[in-house]
């Protein structure tokens, strides 16, 4: 297979942005996360040493060797009930908290990080990030008690930490009873960022507005309604594919077919979030940070596709959509660097485990040994492959195409099919159904049914309006689409956006695809358990479901590119998605008189080899290509990334 890519050196496009290669660093606290355990709260997953209260200089050389540019602390969704009170002062007073507020800052002062903190969403009040701010930025006198005590920590002068978020993906509620509307979000950034300026005014606060690909509608636009011209950052969380199997269905090679089409889809992503920026807010100097990103694989078998070279590939090419100075993104966070679940550093000293590079590691290292300072213009001309979408990529053939509706829609042709439960009181207003929750329990509800036919293997959007009075949990009232052989038999569906308090009718959506032996859909008015007791009053109407031809994105490109410069060198980052075949490239430049190449080349046997066994079955290997002109050709194994180095005369 024959590609080939023109470097044009004398048109730069921008700068290298290198805090996109930022990582996550955990401190999980005790009590406050079920996953909080000492190797997080006491060692942050291997990187601190709580005997000799240093960093792990073996974990910090291999910070430094990826170029960790900005590290975040506390980690994901551990920090909803995040107390940071309990993470400072005396050590011998927080003994289940040795990996705290001081030692992380220690800890990206040795690896020369930039320290990105995150707020509690779900604990707290704005008063208590005030005080976060005074401990980290103030002047330690006896107006500041707060940075008196960051002195009698062991550091006299201000931290001046500039970089918050608030909150993470706290769309997502906080995982235990309570789950926050938009409003009530925005309207608390704006207390939280008003409190934190007052202290620092140069701190810059970030708004969650997008955790994976969800419609921007949701929770992206009543957010930006209310911050918008306050915002300093807007916060998304980057996860494709949506993977969960343990049957190795589809294999292998299929599934990173699909993963590997998704950098294009992200992109399209970013260009409608900012297409959303402008227009909520009228401004076009809106930064976004990816606090996290990563392969969304959850599973083990037949391998953990997480740690596979598959992943990394599919890494590289989210950095190079990070990298594009079109997309503003601030910064961009790994989820994570070392241990638990995520990380690309397999191993802890303490235990004299061996420290193990993952593939992840090398996509990160090859971008801070072989990549430049400021970003050109390349051309790629190259085959391409299609994917019929799956695991929340969408479907990429031919020229694409924009999603419309087919047809007209189709509603009900009966009432709503009731059946009781006990704390729910059920009636028919009209054409609306209302539903009165009276037992203060954490009722799931799911009683009243509508059955609507539809075709096999079909794409629908479901629509319908909400109202709620008084709803008093964090879970609301929505609607569920499913095959009408109902979940239990099937585990096929979808579930809308949900309203919660009081709040007039709201129209929500949400696409379900039909099983290959579907014929009919049922509808259900939902409330899903998990958000407390509830209490209040919620009414559904209007439901219909319309057929739907998705959008589909154009055929992607086997060949990427993405090319730099430094003083007379050229680099070029190229990730060759042929799963089985390698790729001839023919290379050209203008604007630049080559003399030597180098390349430095990512690969293993397949493309869901791992190093959990094998430390070395996926690494680098450096390859001469000896003397060149302004055209020559190098050869690119199969799923591979490789780090091209042109050297001028």
């Amino acid at each position: 297979m024959r590609a080939r890519i023109t470097l044009f050196a004398d048109r730069p496009v921008g700068k290298v942005n290198r805090w996109v290669f930022g990582n996550n660093m955990l401190g999980y606290q005790k009590g406050g996360w079920p996953h909080a355990e000492p190797d997080y709260h006491d060692r942050g997953a291997g990187v601190w040493d709580p005997e000799l209260r240093r960093p792990v200089p073996e974990m910090v050389a291999l910070a430094k060797n990826v170029g960790l540019s900005v590290a975040r602390y506390p980690g994901g969704c551990g920090v909803h009930l995040f107390d940071w009170k309990r993470t400072v002062g005396p050590v011998a007073q927080r003994p289940e908290q040795q990996f705290g507020l001081p030692e992380f800052l220690q800890l990206c002062e040795a690896m020369g990080a930039v320290p990105l903190i995150t707020l509690a969403d779900y604990y707290g009040s704005a008063q208590d990030a005030a005080d976060l701010v005074e401990y980290l930025n103030a002047f330690a006198d006896a107006r500041h008690p707060w940075a008196q005590l960051r002195a009698r920590d062991g550091r006299r002068r201000a931290w001046n930490v500039r970089w918050f978020e608030y909150g993470n993906e706290s769309e997502h509620g906080d995982h235990v009873s309570r789950r926050m509307s938009p409003r009530e979000y925005a309207e608390n950034y704006l207390q939280y960022r008003r409190a934190m300026r007052s202290v620092d005014p140069n701190i810059r606060l970030g708004a969650v507005i997008a955790t994976g690909f969800p419609d921007l509608n949701e929770w992206a636009r009543p957010v930006l309604q209310i911050v918008g011209k306050e915002v300093d950052f807007v916060v998304h969380h980057s996860y494709i594919p949506q993977y969960s199997r343990e049957d190795g269905i589809p294999p292998a090679e299929d599934l990173f077919a699909l993963a590997l089409a998704a950098p294009d889809q992200i992109q399209a992503f970013y260009d409608d979030l900012r297409r959303l920026l402008r227009e909520v807010t009228g401004r076009d100097n809106i930064p976004i940070a990816v606090t996290e990103f990563n392969g969304h694989f959850v599973q083990e078998k037949p391998v953990p596709y997480r740690h596979t070279l598959g992943n990394a590939l599919l890494n590289a090419e989210m950095l190079r959509v990070f990298l594009k100075p079109q997309n503003r993104i601030l910064m961009a966070n790994f989820w994570q660097f070392s241990n638990e679940y995520w990380g690309m550093v397999k191993g802890y000293v303490h235990r004299g485990e061996q420290l193990v590079k993952r593939p992840q590691y090398y996509s990160f290292e090859m971008y801070h040994h072989y990549f430049g300072d400021e970003l050109l213009e390349v051309e790629v001309e190259s085959p391409r492959f299609e994917v019929d979408g799956g695991y929340a990529v969408a479907p990429a053939r031919g020229r694409g195409q924009h999603g419309r509706p087919i047809g007209l829609p189709v509603q009900p042709e009966g009432t709503w099919q009731i059946q009781p439960v006990a704390g729910v009181e059920q009636r028919l207003e009209g054409e609306a159904l209302a539903v009165e929750f009276r037992g203060g329990e954490d009722i799931n509800y799911y009683h009243a049914r509508l059955v609507l036919p539809a075709k096999p293997n079909t794409l629908y959007r479901l629509s319908g309006w909400v109202r709620t009075e008084g709803l008093t949990s964090s879970r609301g009232a929505c609607f569920q689409i499913g095959d009408a052989r109902g979940w239990l038999t099937t585990r096929s569906a979808a579930i809308t956006p949900e309203v919660t308090g009081t709040s007039g009718w709201t129209r929500v959506e949400v696409e379900y695809r039909t099983l290959p032996d579907t014929r009919e859909v049922e509808v259900l008015a939902r409330r899903l358990e998990g958000g407390g007791a509830v209490r209040g009053r919620a009414w559904y109407r209007g439901v219909q479901i319309q057929q739907w031809l998705p959008r589909v994105f154009p055929a992607v490109p086997y060949l990427s590119a993405v090319a730099s410069r430094r003083g007379k060198r050229l680099y070029v980052m190229l990730v060759n998605k042929h799963l089985s075949l390698p790729m001839r490239v023919e290379v050209q430049t203008q604007g630049f008189s080559p003399r030597s190449a180098t390349m430095h080349t990512l690969h293993g046997e397949r493309v869901d080899s791992t190093n959990e066994q094998n430390p070395t079955a996926v690494s680098v290997v450096r390859r001469a290509v000896g003397n060149v002109r302004r055209s020559f050709l190098v050869v690119l194994p199969a799923h591979s990334l490789t780090a091209l180095q042109i050297d001028g005369g």
